[in-house]
């Protein structure tokens, strides 16, 4: 299973809630990011494609997507990463790849309930 972020979601990723935009971290951890990896199999993972057409992630777009994930209580930090295997050609992006990585370990699991921000 596999997510594009630019041919799927948006080229212009931005923002943490949904009141930020369509584009937000938020919407991409509601509508695409938490329903791909819902629908993994056992032992299946989900290949997340950073660069095609996007030229950079904000800091609040990247927390918000995948931190919150954790902080909202899906999944802890270390399922996540094991579900999940962060792709680019890009060698810049990988910058984007350890910020992400950082965000989830950081993240607390289950710190807070999760409320719809206004769109």
């Amino acid at each position: 299973m596999k997510i594009n972020i630019g041919a799927e979601f948006s080229v212009d990723p931005a923002g943490r809630y949904y009141s930020d935009g369509d584009a937000s971290g938020e919407a991409f951890r509601e509508e695409y990011l938490l329903p791909a990896l819902r629908k993994l199999e056992k032992g299946e993972k989900l290949t997340i494609i950073l660069d095609d057409g996007i030229e950079s992630y904000g800091s609040s777009f990247l927390s918000e997507a995948f931190g919150g994930i954790v902080k909202h209580g899906y999944f802890d930090s270390k399922t996540l990463l094991n579900l999940i295997e962060i792709k680019f050609s890009n060698e810049e992006f990988a910058f984007f790849k350890d910020r992400i990585i950082t965000y989830v370990n950081e993240s607390k699991f289950n710190s807070e309930k999760y409320t719809r921000s206004s769109q």
